[in-house]
């Protein structure tokens, strides 16, 4: 746990502080909002197995970014990812569940490479590493699967983006998003604190702005 938690603050600090490495004249502040879908969930427990399936979602992000040379840019995000419970199975035997889900708010740090075309449209690739707090919410009959855990997390980013004005470029964007290895209690009143191992993949497509800083 120890270890764990040490690993979440040193990825937290790369954050908030690889930013100051670039020029004030190379800033930018940025958002986007779009689809999220989350993979079938499994959660794992000593004779214990709940399998989730998910509606799709909503993905929403703000960014702090800075342009760099060869044409690089970083960026520090806050992204928060939210997707309800469609359907789900306990130990293969299918359930009624209430109206829950996922959700996770997150802080990464991302790298991108922009491919300069000569042109306004500009392509890009990137990959971001943070942590994620996730919560899981499901209740089916007496049993409450409700509990929160902080991870690391990463993603994988490709997109491309074209100039609105001078200061405002426009961007479309599909990323892959992992928390690694949540864990959960999930509790009943005939049986209380089974930790379960679990998963929280999701697959997005956004659109956002960029507001370049001069």
């Amino acid at each position: 746990m120890t270890h764990k938690f040490a690993s979440i603050l040193a990825v937290a600090s790369t954050i908030f502080l690889l930013p100051s490495t670039a020029t004030a004249k190379n800033w930018y502040l940025g958002g986007s909002i779009g689809y999220n879908q989350a993979s079938n969930q499994t959660s794992t427990g000593e004779n214990r197995l709940v399998e989730a399936e998910f509606d799709a979602g909503i993905v929403s992000t703000s960014v702090l970014g800075a342009k760099l040379d060869n044409n690089f840019r970083i960026e520090g995000e806050f992204a928060w990812r939210r997707n309800d419970g469609k359907n789900l199975s306990f130990n293969g035997i299918d359930r009624s569940i209430a109206a829950k889900g996922a959700e996770t708010y997150g802080l990464l740090f991302n790298v991108f490479y922009d491919f300069d075309l000569g042109t306004g449209f500009t392509p890009y690739v990137g990959g971001g590493v943070g942590v994620d707090f996730i919560t899981n919410e499901f209740l089916y009959g007496p049993v409450v699967f409700e509990d929160s855990d902080t991870v690391l997390a990463w993603q994988a980013m490709a997109g491309f983006s074209v100039p609105v004005t001078e200061t405002i470029d426009a961007f479309i964007d599909a990323r892959y998003h992992t928390a690694i290895g949540p864990n959960f209690t999930r509790t009943s009143p005939a049986d209380t604190g089974v930790s379960l191992d679990s998963e929280y993949d999701t697959f997005s497509i956004s659109v956002g702005w960029r507001f370049n800083l001069k």
